[in-house]
């Protein structure tokens, strides 16, 4: 926490921020751990800040293999379709609006594990991205896996913690 130190001692007030990100990964118990780490590390690559990348793996630990491979997987995928859905839910076209025409392969056929981690990953980043069109449809396949709300709720708590972690980062990097 020492990059954040300086921040705090002139507005100790943002320590509140810090906290609700410590809190949400550690001290409530909707999210299952798994799903804690992909959102944790799906919100600090959507964020590109790798300031918050060590941050995370500090407090979660490293990222498996397979774990890398499908925030990857997400993070990439969602540079893709949160732009273009989003600018087609702005103004509707008569052509393309399909992961076909993005020469996008169904998810189901890129080897992920835990397609639950998966949607995961991809409504961090989405919120992120403020692809709000993805969001809704990989929230859709949460509650489909019988993802609770508290769960949910949870893992987007600690996306936006992230993001106000970011903003701390960028306002200390200002001070003189």
């Amino acid at each position: 926490m020492n990059k954040f130190e300086k921040l705090f001692e002139k507005i100790p007030e943002l320590k509140e921020q810090y906290k609700l990100f410590e809190n949400t990964i550690s001290n409530e118990n909707s999210l299952d751990k798994k799903y804690i780490k992909y959102v944790a590390f799906s919100s600090a690559i959507a964020l590109k800040e790798k300031d918050l990348f060590s941050l995370v793996e500090e407090k979660l630990g490293k990222l498996e293999e397979s774990e890398q491979k499908a925030i990857f997987l997400a993070s990439s995928r969602m540079a893709v379709t949160n732009p273009y859905f989003m600018a087609r839910n702005v103004h509707p076209l008569k052509a393309g609006g399909s992961l076909d025409s993005l020469n996008m392969s169904v998810i189901q056929n890129l080897g992920v594990k835990d397609m639950t981690a998966y949607h995961y990953a991809c409504i961090s980043i989405s919120s992120i991205n403020s692809g709000f069109v993805c969001f809704n449809s990989h929230l859709s396949n949460l509650k489909a896996h019988s993802q609770s709300d508290n769960s949910i709720d949870q893992a987007m708590r600690i996306t936006a913690s992230l993001n106000s972690l970011k903003q701390l980062l960028f306002n200390i990097s200002i001070l003189d």
